[in-house]
């Protein structure tokens, strides 16, 4: 069942620099880039064109620019988009669009899909990986960030009280899920999970302070061996692939 569609309107909101710049998330970014860098080199080789999903203000775009032959950058917000636009130098091969991802409109068919830090504020999956699959190609992959409701932290917090099965909206456009029913949400839409990470690990303040991001990334590239497939991380990024063409919906 699709639920009512909650588009988060960030329009105005300074980003960047509220969320980013001087905000103690040096690790956090040295952590997604590094991640993210890996996951791209192991499982897209042989593809040719991005679709960031929620690009913002283009934070990602270093991280796979010169890996793909074309980028194709989406985010609702105007201004945000724009400052995509000044913050990349060459636009050679990069498209800018202004849509909302419930309602994608590219100008040819993608083989890959990165989005991160955006499931945070949808709601709507079913739209969503409906969309994903049909801007998609056959064997296209994507990497996905799920702001995971049963981390660590929470599993010990709920140990005597029972969290929700599916997710939690924790503010009006804020969203966690239980990954394992993101997976089979991608399932019904055709997608194959192909890896799994843990990701920010080390989020607490006082440890990225006194230890430098380099270890902590290090580190927590070391722990995923073994945890990777247990979902205690407060993020966790999956590799999906397109198994499925011409899908319908039922």
């Amino acid at each position: 069942m699709k639920m009512n569609q909650k588009i988060c309107d960030y329009s105005g909101y300074d980003y960047k620099n509220a969320f980013w710049v001087n905000q103690n998330r040096d690790y956090e970014h040295a952590l997604e880039t590094s991640i993210i860098h890996h996951l791209l080199i192991k499982y897209f080789k042989d593809k040719k064109d991005l679709l960031d999903a929620g690009c913002g203000f283009g934070r990602l775009f270093n991280t796979y620019n010169g890996l793909f032959t074309s980028y194709h950058l989406v985010d609702y917000a105007e201004h945000l988009l724009k400052e995509a636009k000044d913050n990349i130098s060459d636009h050679a091969a990069v498209t800018f669009y202004q849509q909302s991802l419930y309602n994608l409109t590219l100008k040819h068919p993608i083989d890959s899909i990165l989005s991160i830090r955006t499931l945070h504020h949808l709601n709507d999956l079913d739209t969503l990986f409906h969309q994903f699959n049909s801007v998609l190609s056959l064997n296209g992959r994507i990497i996905l960030d799920i702001p995971n409701q049963y981390h660590i932290k929470n599993r010990i917090k709920h140990l005597f009280k029972p969290q929700p099965s599916s997710f939690t909206k924790r503010s009006e456009c804020y969203y966690n899920y239980d990954p394992k029913y993101v997976f089979k949400k991608l399932k019904k839409y055709g997608f194959k999970i192909l890896d799994y990470r843990q990701v920010g690990l080390f989020r607490t303040p006082i440890i990225k302070r006194i230890i430098p991001k380099e270890i902590l990334v290090y580190i927590e590239s070391l722990m995923n061996y073994f945890i990777k497939t247990f979902n205690i991380g407060p993020s966790v990024y999956i590799v999906a692939e397109k198994t499925v063409d011409n899908f319908v919906d039922n």
